[in-house]
C-alpha cells in the first residue's frame, strides 16, 4: 500500500459496512472511508455508538498477508496512531493520553475514541481483508455513560474530521509499514509506553467471572497479562479492564 483512496460520505449506516461492501467487490487495500455521521454505527459486541455530526468515523480497509491471529493485533497499532494523531491535533494533552487495553483510547482516564476491527477468512483459512473502523469524539461526548467520556473540544481543541483524518492517515502508513516489515514487537513496545494501568492492580470483567490482579505485561500477541494474588500469571485474551478499587 503507498496511498489511501479517501471516500467521504454525508451519512452512512456505519463506516465499517460501507468498507465491507467494498472489499465484498474487490476494493483494493488502502480504500478509507468518512462519514459526517452514522445511522447505525457499532462499538466492540454490537454496542451501538453514538455518531453525531462533528466527530470523525472513519473505516479503513487492508489486506494483510498475515493470519487473522496476527491482524488481531492491528488494534494495539491503531491504538497508538490514534494516540500520535490526537497529541499532533493537541500537543498540551501529551502524557495524557494512554491507551486502554484492548482497544481504547484515553485522555486523562476518559475515553476519547474506539476502535472495532472486523474481517473475513477465505474458506482456504487465510484472512481475506480487514476492516479498522475508529471513532474519535472531536466536537462532543456522550452524558450518561458507565465509564468517563470526554472530547478534543472538552480540552480546548477544536479541530473537523477533514482536518485531523490526513494525521491520522499519515500516522496509519507509517506504523502499518512497520508492522509489515517488523511484526508485532515495535508496535507492542509503543503501545506499553502508554499503556493505561500498567504496573497497577486492576479487574478484569469477563462474561462469566472477574479477575482481580495487578497489569503486568502484554504478551506477544497481544493478551493481557495479569499477576494473580497467589503470584500466578494469567493471560486474558478477551474482556474489560477497570481500574482496582
Amino acid at each position: 500500500m503507498t496511498a489511501w483512496t479517501l471516500r467521504a460520505f454525508d451519512s452512512l449506516d456505519s463506516t465499517n459496512e460501507e468498507i465491507r461492501r467494498q472489499a465484498e467487490t474487490g476494493a483494493a487495500e488502502g480504500l478509507a472511508v468518512l462519514a459526517k455521521q452514522q445511522t447505525a454505527g457499532r462499538g466492540r459486541r454490537g454496542r451501538a455508538w453514538e455518531s453525531p455530526p462533528g466527530n470523525l468515523f472513519l473505516s479503513l480497509l487492508l489486506r494483510p498477508k498475515a493470519s487473522p491471529a496476527q491482524a488481531a493485533t492491528l488494534s494495539f497499532l491503531t491504538a497508538i496512531v490514534l494516540a500520535e494523531a490526537l497529541e499532533l491535533a493537541a500537543p498540551q494533552l501529551g502524557p495524557a493520553i494512554t491507551c486502554k487495553w484492548p482497544n481504547d483510547v484515553l485522555v486523562n482516564g476518559a475515553k476519547i475514541a474506539g476502535i472495532l476491527l472486523e474481517s473475513r477468512t477465505a474458506p482456504d483459512g487465510k484472512l481475506d481483508w480487514v476492516t479498522v473502523g475508529i471513532g474519535v469524539n472531536l466536537a462532543w461526548h456522550p452524558a450518561d455513560t458507565p465509564y468517563a467520556v470526554t472530547s478534543l473540544a472538552a480540552h480546548g481543541t477544536s479541530l473537523s474530521p477533514q482536518d485531523f483524518a490526513p494525521w491520522l492517515l499519515a500516522r496509519f502508513g507509517y506504523w502499518y509499514g512497520r508492522w509489515q516489515a517488523e511484526g508485532f514487537a515495535p508496535v507492542r513496545a509503543a503501545w506499553l509506553k502508554r499503556a493505561q494501568g500498567l504496573g497497577l492492580p486492576a479487574v478484569v470483567r469477563l462474561p462469566d467471572r472477574e479477575l482481580h490482579g495487578v497489569f503486568v505485561a502484554l504478551d506477544e500477541g497481544g493478551a493481557l497479562i495479569l499477576e494473580m494474588p497467589d503470584g500466578r500469571r494469567q493471560t486474558v485474551t478477551a474482556g474489560d479492564v477497570f481500574p482496582a478499587g
